[in-house]
């Protein structure tokens, strides 16, 4: 988890979302590898609770970059030096509500900034749900972590 390293634009981002209240959860690899997985990604998977275009303008702002609402098939996205490897996402493949996943989610201090993430067990759930042969590729090694970090967790 400490190996995960935001950019200043990335952290301002993440400062901006919260001061703004704007409810996210880092889903997919990103949330995978903050909660102790090995891999790589070339993304940060950002989900909300809904597209808040005006909040995401001003985060966006915030972290000296921008947000277009997308177009046609475009979808919304954040652009600028930094942003260039954040994704919003408008829907995650099995699971449940964004309410009930972000109430299971876990805080993470992540480079001096809290963040909201979702929990491996989740993101495998997900990957599953997807089957896209990318993400199913994933799932041995994404179980493996689940199961050593279980392996290493106090008895509740």
């Amino acid at each position: 988890m400490s190996d995960f390293v935001l950019t200043s634009a990335e952290r301002a981002l993440f400062e901006a979302l919260n001061a703004l209240e704007a409810p996210y959860l880092i889903v997919g690899m990103g949330a995978a590898l903050i909660e102790g997985a090995h891999g790589t990604t070339q993304d940060l998977d950002l989900w909300f609770r809904r597209i808040d275009e005006t909040r995401l303008r001003e985060a966006a702002r915030r972290a000296g970059g921008l947000y277009t609402s997308g177009f046609g098939l475009q979808p919304p996205a954040l652009g600028g030096e930094g942003l260039d490897r954040v994704d919003l996402v408008l829907s995650a493949s099995g699971l449940q509500s964004f309410a009930q996943e972000y109430s299971q989610a876990r805080d993470y201090d992540l480079d001096g900034v809290r963040v909201r993430v979702l929990p491996l067990e989740r993101v495998i759930a997900s990957k599953k749900a997807a089957k896209r042969p990318k993400d199913l590729a994933q799932i041995p090694l994404l179980e493996a972590a689940l199961a050593a970090k279980r392996a290493t967790e106090p008895a509740r």
